[in-house]
């Protein structure tokens, strides 16, 4: 193994139809970061890919421009030419490429200016190797099957300079991204929720307390756009999760609502006060693949909501939970 470059080193034996398949597939790994280059590099090298590496995005173009990849896995942060920088290249030169993006933050607002960087997947730092090889190869799958059924093909996408896609417009437009609030009074969780489901095509608001959260939730109740989902916590100054729920009730607004607590018995709170109607319960800590499990699943199930949903009693009982 050199700095430069991983290769197989051998032809595969034959015996396994994924190995050879592996072997056939390039990847260029991008990582200022010496140890987490070579790690990934590694992880990706033992099952079966070829693997060249690159310190920095001006090395990585010159690799790209010489040689052709399958996958590229590219840091954001990085001196000189950065990973969005030289995914805007990538793009712009009509490269079929697949792109993950490996970064510590997710660069929401930007990647929402220019959609057509299409990244195909993120990996949020600190990841696990096992993450990034689960990564390249749902990547990969999602594109052999588009192929497949001839619904997508890479090697024929083209991207103008300009930024938009001359590929053939969809028949069907795509639907508006569902709406979600995130109500959260911690700054980590309420960053990360909300990057994660912005990945995953929502449109999402945020609120750092019960009190701002009601005036979202108030100012969208007439909005043509108006929230799909609420996910809040219970355990916050001067409006409580349940407090929040108790006021959306009271006002007849039927909305979906995820309890994300540490504290609050959402299971018992359910069966005691129906009238409440949180959905689900995300109890903390909590996994990026619960949130989104959880999140999907609510929505998938919640159609027609507003008319399944029981109006308040006049006088709930006392519940002994701090307002």
């Amino acid at each position: 193994m050199t700095e430069n470059a991983i290769s197989q080193g051998g032809q595969p034996d034959g015996t396994s139809f994924q190995t050879e398949t592996r072997s056939r597939r390039r990847i260029l790994v991008v990582e200022d970061d010496r140890d987490l280059r070579q790690i990934n590099a590694m992880v990706l090298y033992h099952a079966g890919y070829h693997v060249d590496i690159a310190e920095d995005g001006a090395s990585a173009w010159k690799a790209l421009l010489a040689g052709q990849y399958d996958v590229l896995i590219t840091d954001n942060t990085m001196p000189g030419v950065t990973g969005l920088e030289l995914i805007k290249k990538v793009r712009s030169e009509e490269m079929p490429l697949l792109v993950i993006l490996a970064s510590g933050t997710a660069p929401t607002e930007e990647l929402n200016r220019h959609p057509w960087l299409q990244l195909d997947a993120v990996l949020l730092k600190p990841y696990t190797p096992e993450a990034v090889l689960d990564a390249v190869e749902k990547v990969l799958c999602e594109a052999d099957t588009a192929q497949v059924f001839g619904s997508l093909d890479l090697k024929d996408k083209k991207f103008s300079p300009a930024g938009k896609p001359t590929s053939t417009p969809l028949q069907h437009p795509p639907k508006p991204p569902r709406r979600i609030l995130v109500v959260e009074d911690e700054p980590d969780i309420r960053r990360l929720n909300a990057e994660v489901l912005i990945r995953s095509g929502y449109h999402v608001d945020t609120a750092e307390d019960g009190i701002e959260g009601w005036k979202a939730l108030h100012a969208a109740s007439h909005a043509p756009d108006n929230y799909a989902l609420l996910i809040t916590d219970h355990d916050m100054p001067g409006l409580t999760g349940l407090a929040l729920i108790k006021k959306l009730r009271a006002a007849h607004m039927a909305l979906p609502v995820i309890m994300a607590t540490g504290t609050l018995p959402v299971e018992d709170l359910m069966t005691r006060y129906p009238w409440l109607q949180p959905v689900a319960a995300l109890p903390k800590p909590y996994s990026i693949d619960q949130l989104l499990g959880t999140v999907e699943a609510v929505l998938r199930t919640t159609d027609g909501f507003c008319e399944q949903i029981a109006l308040p009693p006049n006088r709930p009982s006392a519940d002994g939970l701090r307002l």
